[in-house]
């Protein structure tokens, strides 16, 4: 027997030395996982079994060296054991409590959640446990829950609304283990910050499982897990990963899993209640995500040939001169024309690289890009505000006049692949009109507010409060700049606390404010009459003096004055600079729109005209907020810490180089190409020119090499 053994063993080596010794010939002198065969096969291995690259690159890079591919899987067996959260036992689960078992709809919630309940009355008798419901969208999801309730014993109950929840849970409270199926709701469904608000309000704390489905693609549990983890009240407890028995593949949800840090309490691989539920054991998971590639090769990845075929390519495009790279650019943006139309399209393409490469915002939003889509955990927070700001620094004396403005405004985040709430945010601009940076994010959400600045402190979602902590934070970060920020509209009290910080400030006013000038009372709008204008700007002499009627550009001229009024008060009025503006229709010298702004910045800091200007570019301001929004849509998640105030750092940046596209002069050469990328001729939709820039910063990227 022993003999037998160890002849075995010796065939098994002299394969696995052969296999080393035709991989490395295959791979040749390639660098990194190619030099050591052995590498090659555990990331194709790693990757057959639906491991994410991200975490396939992180362990082969520390693959030790001089090991046999059967050593490498051992090792790499080994890591992913040690690393991927599971449970220790079943103790803490069973101590009791609300537990609520959440995800997309046909994971499985409702089977786990009998499952469960099956385990929980073996341990602690039908008397300890109550199962809740609050899917009343799916037919037949309360009465599934009754079956398993009466074969079990236990109460069934279904609930519509967080005061329900509070009632029934409040009935049930000598119950220890009360288990909830919830809707079934998907992760781009803002509805699952409104489900979690629900459970955020139950009067007791509920812990969420999130439920994985093991047969889904690895792409659709990240985003799942990014959805039910992050935004509102606690995190998840956990995960239970389902339908182990469907799955091809099982390294995409451990992956996952392991990512989002997300203990796996339990592993579903059947349909029979309670037989097909076992606790989670990280050695039997990672063994059979390894089986799995073992029974079958997947289709969809590639082999060590198929890779290896790739190096060619890749040294021959490494090989490309930069002349030859731009050509590879151009054909894969431009379309196909003849004569002096293919020469203008190509200098509008020079035109707009080098516009992106020279362009603040544009260099910044990149530079972020390539920080937030790297390897690893995703930006860290602080390089995504501080290098905004420190270019911010360099660039002053470049951009500005005389003043930085930080224009203050918000957005709705309720939409496809948003959070919900509303953004409130910063963004610098120069007072020429140069967008720059967006480093102050806040985002209201229902349960509170989530700060840029300040992560681990979140508080209440007002406004008033939160504009005075981004006006704080940014006097901290730029203490040498003369920042005035410019407000939308506001009150006496708030206008004064700014003053009192010592910050400048401008506050767009409604027409029909109530004022009182010459100890008359008044409003904006007849004051606004009763004052005399001097012209300031001319068409064309900045962003927002050009209107659209009709679809054709409407010349406008800027005309401005200056005068005192004070805010009607209990005390004292409290005295406050107005400046007026006015637009202009030069063609038929009508009044195209009103201004009003009130100032605690005196005539010889800022004259009217210069406020005025300022008007006129708060409102065109506007659309960079509406940009972020779409930026937000058009950026991928990411891992690690902080995620939402990472991605709305993102989404300011890249709005404020989606303003410049959009509204400076020089970027007129760079919308055509913009269309291009997006396949289309006409002018680019706000929605759609971040998701073109972000295509231009991947194209230049390749095309660096």
């Amino acid at each position: 027997a022993n003999t037998t053994t160890g002849l075995e063993d010796a065939i098994s080596a002299l394969r696995g030395a052969l296999e080393t010794r035709m991989d490395g010939l295959l791979w040749g002198g390639r660098p990194g996982a190619g030099r050591e065969p052995a590498a090659a096969a555990l990331f194709r291995s790693l990757l057959d079994a639906g491991f994410s690259t991200k975490l396939v690159r992180t362990l082969v890079d520390r693959l030790p060296q001089g090991l046999s591919a059967d050593a490498a899987q051992a090792w790499a067996r080994n890591e992913l054991v040690t690393h991927l959260p599971v449970v220790a036992s079943e103790d803490e689960f069973l101590a009791g409590g609300v537990y609520a078992l959440v995800g997309p709809t046909g994971v499985g919630k409702t089977t786990t959640l009998a499952k469960l309940a099956a385990r929980c009355v073996a341990r602690e008798g039908r008397e300890q446990v109550a199962m809740l419901t609050t899917d009343l969208f799916r037919i037949g999801a309360l009465e599934q829950l009754q079956i398993y309730g009466r074969l079990m014993g236990v109460p069934a109950h279904s609930v519509r609304d967080a005061g329900e929840l509070r009632r029934i849970l409040a009935e049930l409270g000598n119950r220890k283990i009360v288990l909830i199926d919830t809707t079934g709701i998907s992760q781009r469904d803002r509805l699952v910050a409104e489900q979690a608000t629900m459970l955020c309000n139950a009067g007791k704390p509920v812990r969420r499982l999130l439920v994985l489905n093991a047969a889904s693609q690895g792409d659709t549990l990240d985003e799942v897990a990014h959805a039910y983890r992050n935004g509102v009240g606690e995190d998840v407890a956990g995960c239970i990963i389902t339908k182990l028995d469907e799955a091809t593949r099982l390294g995409a949800a451990l992956d996952t899993a392991i990512r989002h840090r997300l203990p796996i309490h339990y592993m579903s691989v059947g349909q029979k209640v309670p037989e097909h539920m076992d606790l989670a054991r990280a050695d039997v998971l990672i063994d059979r995500a390894f089986q799995m590639v073992q029974r079958a090769r997947a289709l969809y990845t590639p082999s060590e040939a198929d890779l290896a075929s790739l190096m060619p390519a890749a040294r021959e495009a490494d090989a490309v001169d930069p002349a030859r790279r731009r050509q590879l650019l151009a054909s894969a943006i431009l379309r196909p024309q003849g004569g002096s139309a293919s020469v203008a399209a190509a200098q509008n393409l020079d035109d707009t690289i080098g516009l992106l490469d020279s362009d603040p915002a544009c260099v910044q939003a990149r530079a972020s890009w390539r920080e937030y889509v790297g390897d690893g955990a995703g930006a860290s927070l602080a390089a995504l505000a501080d290098e905004p700001l420190a270019m911010v620094r360099r660039e002053f004396s470049s951009v500005c006049n005389r003043h930085l403005l930080a224009m203050h405004g918000k957005t709705s985040m309720k939409g496809e692949a948003l959070p919900g709430g509303v953004l409130m945010g910063s963004l610098l601009m120069s007072d020429r009109g140069v967008a720059l940076a967006a480093p102050a994010q806040q985002l209201a959400l229902a349960h509170g507010m989530l700060t840029s600045f300040a992560p681990a402190a979140p508080g209440l979602a007002d406004a008033g409060p939160a504009l005075e902590a981004r006006v704080r934070w940014l006097g901290e970060q730029l203490p040498r700049l003369p920042l005035v920020h410019l407000l939308e509209a506001g009150t006496s009290a708030l206008w004064q606390s700014l003053s009192e910080q010592g910050a400048s400030w401008v506050a767009r006013c409604p027409g029909g404010m109530r004022v009182v000038q010459d100890e008359c009372p008044t409003n904006l709008n007849a004051v606004g009459k009763s004052v005399g204008y001097l012209p300031v700007g001319q068409p064309g002499d900045m962003p927002g003096l050009v209107s659209e009627q009709d679809g054709k550009p409407v010349p406008l001229a800027l005309w401005a004055s200056g005068t005192e009024i004070a805010l009607p008060g209990r005390g004292e009025n409290a005295a406050f600079r107005l400046v007026c503006a006015r637009l202009i229709d030069t063609a038929s010298g009508e009044v195209a729109g009103q201004l009003f702004g009130v100032t605690n910045l005196s005539a010889s800091q800022a004259d009217a005209a210069t406020v005025a200007r300022w008007l006129v570019l708060q409102d065109e301001a506007k659309a960079g907020f509406r940009y972020m929004a779409s930026a937000w849509q058009a950026l991928p998640a990411v891992d690690g810490s902080h995620t939402l105030a990472r991605q709305s750092l993102m989404a300011g940046q890249l709005g404020a180089a989606c303003w410049q596209m959009a509204h400076s002069a020089s970027a007129e050469v760079a919308r055509g190409p913009l269309s291009g990328i997006m396949g289309s001729e006409r002018k680019l939709s706000g929605k759609l020119l971040p998701v073109a820039i972000l295509k231009m910063f991947a194209m230049l990227e390749m095309a660096a090499g």
